[in-house]
C-alpha cells in the first residue's frame, strides 16, 4: 500500500481545498424546538359536548326525582280541581268504550262509533290535563316549596349566627370579672397599724355565710 507523501500541497497549503465527510447523524432532520409539546384546543369537542350534555340531563333528572318524591303532591284547591277532571275523563272514556262494545246490537252503528270516538277524545282530553295543566301545576308547588325551603335554611342560619354572638357577649364579663378577681387575690395583703398584716375584706358571699353561722 503507498504511503502519502506529508509534504504534499494538499496537506501543507493554508486554505485546504479538500472536504470531510459528513457523519450519517448530521443527515437527520433536525427537529423544531418545541416540536413534542402538545397544546390542547380551547374549543371543545364535539364528543364533549355531547358527554357535558348528557352528564347536566342526567343530573337535572335526579333533581327532579328528588323533588317528586318530596313533592309530588300540592295541596292547593286548582290541583285537586284538575285532579278530578282528569278521572272524569278516564272514567267516561272507559264508560264510552264498553257502552260501544256491548251494546253496539242495540243501537245504530254510527252511534256505537261516535261512542268510541267520544272515549278516544275523552282519553286524549285526560292526557292533556296530566301533562300539561297538572304538569304545571306541580312544577309551581315545586318552585315554591324549594324557595320556602332555602328561605327556611336561611333564617335557621342567621338565628344560629345570633345565639353564637349573643353567647360570646355572654362569656365576656364572666371572664372579665374572673380576672378581676384574680388579679385582686394576687395583690399582697397590707399592714396593720401595728405592723400586723391586715386580714382581707370578705366577698359579700363569705360575709353572708358568717352572718348565717353567728
Amino acid at each position: 500500500m503507498s504511503q502519502r507523501n506529508p509534504m504534499n500541497e494538499r496537506y501543507t497549503a493554508e486554505d485546504r481545498t479538500g472536504k470531510t465527510r459528513k457523519s450519517a447523524a448530521s443527515a437527520k432532520p433536525k427537529a423544531k424546538a418545541a416540536a413534542s409539546v402538545r397544546i390542547e384546543s380551547a374549543k371543545k369537542t364535539p364528543q364533549q359536548k355531547k358527554a357535558e350534555e348528557k352528564a347536566r340531563r342526567k343530573e337535572e333528572a335526579a333533581k327532579q326525582r328528588e323533588l317528586d318524591a318530596k313533592y309530588y303532591k300540592p295541596d292547593t284547591e286548582r290541583y285537586k280541581k284538575l285532579r278530578r277532571s282528569w278521572w272524569l275523563c278516564l272514567i267516561g272514556a272507559a264508560v264510552c268504550t264498553i257502552v260501544s262494545f256491548v251494546f253496539q246490537s242495540y243501537m245504530p252503528v254510527w252511534l256505537a262509533f261516535g261512542i268510541l270516538i267520544g272515549a278516544y277524545a275523552l282519553i286524549i282530553l285526560a292526557f292533556y290535563i296530566d301533562l300539561s295543566k297538572i304538569k304545571k301545576e306541580r312544577a309551581a308547588y315545586q318552585a315554591r316549596m324549594v324557595a320556602l325551603e332555602e328561605k327556611q335554611k336561611k333564617k335557621a342560619k342567621a338565628e344560629a349566627g345570633k345565639a353564637a354572638a349573643q353567647g360570646k357577649k355572654a362569656e365576656a364579663p364572666k371572664g372579665q370579672e374572673a380576672a378581676e378577681e384574680a388579679a385582686e387575690a394576687e395583690k399582697p395583703a397590707k399592714k396593720g397599724l401595728f405592723g400586723g398584716l391586715r386580714k382581707p375584706k370578705p366577698t359579700d358571699d363569705a360575709a353572708k355565710e358568717e352572718g348565717a353561722e353567728s
